[in-house]
């Protein structure tokens, strides 16, 4: 965690949290929108999607990618200007899948009105092929159950962050919960991605952490993170996840510093 934690600190005394004018803000915005978005979604290219979100670009055959990426920059921009407003709680994680899968265009699968804002009903598997088996996530009919009782889990891991401490580094905490949250439980129909990885990026704001992400541009980029989540389960660990956010996350602060140099 050093490399991180040393990169932290200098990005936030190069760049003090109050000076930040509404462009810094937004590209720190649209580039964390993009690596969530480009996880699940091959057809989205960095540069035409920058471009979009700066109005200057429209590719009518990326425009459902890029509305779906839209509506995940708006509502990571209005949840990171209230960070310190938030509190995780089940009725807030439905909020946060409401207000993102409204639209029948937000859906990879078939749309589900009636899901919207609400856990599935239906088992669901991840897709992995070829390169790995297919994930089945925690049974629907316990999904009430299962997201009440972690919630307290979820809650506690982010109380006691502490970045001098590996064990409850914030980093931990955000490989802890994304793996419960999104390669075991995944308690919506889809969405579930986008949702954990804007709460992700609420936490990291509240931590004293811009809303960063290892940088994902490419297919390799993509299955490198794949491979990660594999490599969690299958060592029954968070650790991988731990060490791929802090490596990627540290070359991109790095990346950021290095930019005034």
């Amino acid at each position: 965690m050093d490399r991180f934690n040393t990169a932290l600190v200098a990005f936030g005394q190069q760049f003090p949290r109050p000076n930040w004018d509404q462009q810094f803000k937004d590209d720190l915005i649209n580039d964390y929108s993009f690596f969530s978005s480009r996880i699940e979604d091959p057809k989205l290219d960095y540069g035409d999607t920058i471009r979009f979100l700066n109005n200057e670009y429209v590719n009518k055959e990326k425009l459902s990618s890029f509305l779906q990426l839209e509506d995940h920059r708006k509502i990571l921009a209005s949840m990171v200007e209230r960070y310190d407003e938030f509190n995780l709680s089940e009725e807030l994680i439905k909020d946060i899948h409401r207000d993102l899968m409204g639209s029948d265009l937000s859906w990879n699968g078939d749309y589900h009105p009636d899901l919207v804002g609400n856990y599935r009903n239906f088992p669901v598997s991840g897709s992995r092929e070829p390169f790995f088996a297919d994930k089945d996530y925690a049974p629907h009919y316990n999904l009430d159950i299962i997201m009440s009782s972690h919630m307290e889990f979820f809650t506690r891991a982010f109380d006691r962050v502490d970045n001098s401490n590996d064990d409850n580094h914030m980093l931990t905490a955000l490989a802890y919960f994304h793996n419960k949250f999104l390669n075991e439980i995944h308690p919506f129909a889809d969405g579930n991605g986008r949702v954990c990885r804007i709460i992700m990026g609420t936490i990291m704001m509240k931590y004293g952490c811009p809303p960063i992400f290892p940088a994902i541009k490419t297919q390799a980029d993509m299955i490198g993170y794949i491979n990660t989540i594999v490599a969690c389960e299958q060592q029954n660990s968070d650790l991988p996840l731990v060490e791929f956010l802090a490596n990627g996350m540290s070359e991109y602060l790095e990346a950021r510093l290095g930019a005034i140099l």
